[in-house]
């Protein structure tokens, strides 16, 4: 009887007859270390630390922070406007400071009508905090823009009197316009809820009503019930 060692090593002899029997061309064995068999899978695999963040696109900026942003590019542009002397008050010199107030308005406007139908939460809400805003601190921030605009506007008219010529009248006719569509798409989307706000509006742009009349606006005239 063969012991055990003896069939080991018989077994051996003769796995190790079949494997020399084999041609290399023959076999299919993968090389260790060579991943082209998977690379097709691992190209569409994401990279561990490169997966986007989620992101939050659901909260909107209210009322409060879009005026508060048009102020700090409006402002500035204004201050340019009202600096102009009778030498220098022309279209090439305005045109610049009044394409960026009414660059500022047209986002305004924009953001604005983007907040229709969302919550009063959101379009009511204060800039720091969650405080709502009221009536008359929605028509201050609205005067803040109309005064700021309609100042520089009628600083050009005051300055020229009756010297202005029409591409510049035009142009300043073109920012005033854009102001009514600021307020009207706040109308728009806080009218029904802030029913007074035009009534408390008039009395703070007492100093710019003038300079409205004066460059009708329309649409401006209509809303305020000049």
């Amino acid at each position: 009887m063969f012991s055990f060692s003896t069939v080991t090593v018989f077994a051996t002899l003769a796995l190790s007859a079949f494997t020399s029997a084999v041609p290399l061309s023959g076999r299919a064995l993968p090389v260790v270390g060579d991943l082209s068999a998977v690379t097709g899978v691992t190209q569409n695999l994401p990279v561990v630390g490169s997966l986007p963040l989620p992101r939050d696109d659901a909260v909107k900026p209210g009322l409060a922070a879009i005026f508060q942003q048009a102020q700090a590019k409006i402002a500035p542009a204004a201050a340019q406007i009202k600096a102009v002397n009778k030498q220098n008050a022309t279209v090439a010199a305005i045109s610049g400071p009044a394409n960026t107030i009414k660059a500022a308005l047209t986002d305004a406007a924009t953001q604005i009508h983007g907040l229709a139908g969302e919550p009063v939460e959101v379009i009511l809400v204060a800039v720091e905090g969650t405080a709502l805003l009221a009536v008359h601190e929605v028509a201050a921030l609205l005067a803040a823009v109309i005064i700021t605009v309609f100042e520089a506007l009628g600083a050009v008219l005051t300055l020229l009197g009756g010297a202005v010529e029409p591409a510049l009248f035009e142009l300043l006719v073109a920012v005033g316009a854009l102001v009514g569509t600021v307020l009207a798409a706040v109308l728009a989307i806080v009218g029904a809820v802030l029913v007074d706000l035009i009534v408390v509006l008039v009395p703070l742009l007492g100093a710019v009503i003038p300079f409205i009349l004066h460059l009708n606006i329309a649409l401006l005239i209509s809303l305020l019930g000049l």
